[in-house]
Parts: C-alpha cells; structure tokens; sequence
C-alpha cells in the first residue's frame, strides 16, 4: 500500500516535461561515457563546437558531465544514515548536475570504471534532448536559473523536474536516461551503479 501512494503522489505532484530547444545540426560522430564514482554513476559526452549544454561560464566546454540525484544528498550534502533512508523511502526532490572539462573523463578522473560508446549525430540529438528534460525548464526553453554553488562541486546544480525514491535513484536516472534516447539498454531493476553498468554489455571499458 504504501509504495501505492508514494507512486500516485509522484504522478501526480511531477511536472510535465518544460520546453527544449534541439541542439544545432552536426556532422560526425561522439563519445558518450558512463562514469561510476563508487554508488553514482553519470553521463559525459563529447560536446560538438556548436552545441552550449555546460553549465554557466562553461557552456561550451568539449567535455560535459551529467547528472541527477536526491537534492538533500547530493547538492546540500547532508549524507547521513537518516537523509540516505529518507531518499530512499520518501519521495524527495531532486537536481540535475552539469559541469563542463577540458579532457574527457578517463583524464579527469583516473582510476575509476568507466565505459564508452560511440554515438551518432541523431543519437547524440537524441540523447540531449532526454538529458535536458530532467531540469525544470522556463517557457522559453531554458534552464530555470541554476541553484547557487556548492562549494564541494565545480559543475552547477539546477532543480530537477523528477521525483528521487529508492526505485528511481540516480543509477536508475543513468540507464533510463540512454532507453529513453533510444539506446538498446533497459533500466528495469536498476538501482544501484553495479546494476547500471552491468546494463551497458555493448560499450567498451576505458583502461
């Protein structure tokens, strides 16, 4: 009964989908990457020249990191056994994380699993366009201003549109993300970051 309710509550408090621009057209082919941190996972892409999806005053950068969370874990940090049960049990609300970086991530951040797969212009445009609608967005299209920073994150954090619980966790977010965007990967079950990566059998493992 109760994850009835929990379920209708975020159904019904959820908003829908705001406004996104598409990306301009590109030519060539990109790398996309699934980076696990230890019980997080995220997505980083090879950004095209043209394309502004980095956070403010990075919007531009060749390498950008998403990612997408409890906001009470992950922007303000309050990582305590009552806070991790309460993301788990409640729904809570959630934010979308971007930062941008100058190498790809294997350079960025050393030593930790790391997978990657080739993506096409369309699947790339398709990608940006799931990515972008984990963030509450102005009916112009953008991102609704991003939260003030935090001082243990160099990305930016914004409010995200989704409702965190243990069944929608962020490793859950990182595989329904890529189904979303058509890629042949399924985030049923998923939950925590052993189980997402374990869901990417067709990308190559960066040493």
């Amino acid at each position: 009964m109760y994850p009835a309710l929990c379920w209708l509550f975020i159904e019904a408090a959820t908003p829908a989908p705001g406004p996104v621009v598409p990306p301009p057209e590109v030519a060539g082919r990109y790398r996309v990457w699934v980076l696990g941190y230890g019980y997080h996972t995220a997505i980083f892409m090879e950004q095209p020249r043209s394309w502004r999806l980095g956070p403010p005053g990075r919007e531009a950068a060749p390498f950008v990191e998403f990612a997408w969370g409890d906001r009470g874990w992950f922007y303000d940090s309050t990582m305590s056994c009552l806070s991790g049960a309460n993301a788990i049990l409640l729904p809570s609300h959630s934010v979308y994380y971007v930062a941008g970086y100058d190498e790809p991530p294997a350079r960025a951040w050393p030593g930790l699993p790391l997978l990657e797969r080739e993506f096409s212009v369309q699947e790339l445009r398709a990608l940006a366009m799931v990515l972008e609608r984990s963030v509450l967005r102005t009916t112009q299209g953008a991102r609704v201003e991003a939260l003030p920073p935090s001082p243990e994150y160099d990305g930016r954090f914004f409010p995200g549109r989704e409702y965190y619980i243990g069944w929608n966790s962020c490793n859950h977010w990182t595989i329904a993300t890529l189904e979303q965007a058509g890629q042949e990967v399924s985030a049923l079950g998923v939950v925590t970051q052993d189980q997402a990566l374990s869901r990417l059998k067709s990308w190559r493992t960066v040493k």
